[in-house]
């Protein structure tokens, strides 16, 4: 045999173009595969400047034990993972109910041993007198005593639960 009937069977070498063109599709289905799994983290806000203030107001709102609002609910959910609670943070959403009001919230869902549990965190925020309000049980965890909603019929149970000892007065 003949070199040059060698080098005529011989494979042809993968030319550098196809060798790009394969890294490039490689590299993009990698991205594509990330992006899917890995959506970015957005905050859901109306068309509006004023949501931005109303979400701004409740992140910065005092917490009952950590700073803020969105410290005291970092570091909840922190001690969960902590934990080994799987969970899944959702994102921060704003919705108007009106002129000056809006509802903040963000949905937080822990892994229980049947199903998921889903806590949701929502105030309501008026931007033009500002205040936050509770609106939701889960919220009520972070917020301070002095921004709870009071009990309802509250001042009848505080009238029928009296300390026995208080019942029983000398006469």
């Amino acid at each position: 045999m003949e070199p040059s009937d060698i080098s005529e069977k011989a494979p042809a070498s993968l030319s550098f173009p196809k060798l790009a063109a394969f890294l490039l599709a490689v590299v993009l289905c990698a991205g594509l595969w990330w992006y899917s799994t890995n959506p970015a983290r957005k905050v859901y806000l109306p068309d509006d400047p004023q949501a931005q203030v109303a979400l701004e107001l409740v992140k910065h709102h005092a917490a009952r034990k950590d700073g803020t609002v969105e410290q005291a609910l970092s570091i909840m959910l922190d001690q969960l993972r902590a934990e080994g609670v799987t969970l899944h943070e959702g994102d921060w959403r704003v919705a108007s109910q009106g002129e000056d009001t809006y509802v903040v919230s963000k949905i937080v869902r822990e892994k229980g041993s049947v199903e998921w549990i889903e806590r949701e965190f929502a105030w309501r925020v008026n931007v033009k007198e500002p205040w936050v309000k509770v609106i939701s049980l889960a919220a009520q965890s972070l917020m301070p005593f002095e921004n709870l909603p009071p009990l309802p019929h509250g001042s009848e149970i505080s009238r029928m639960v009296t300390p026995s000892w208080m019942a029983m007065r000398p006469g």
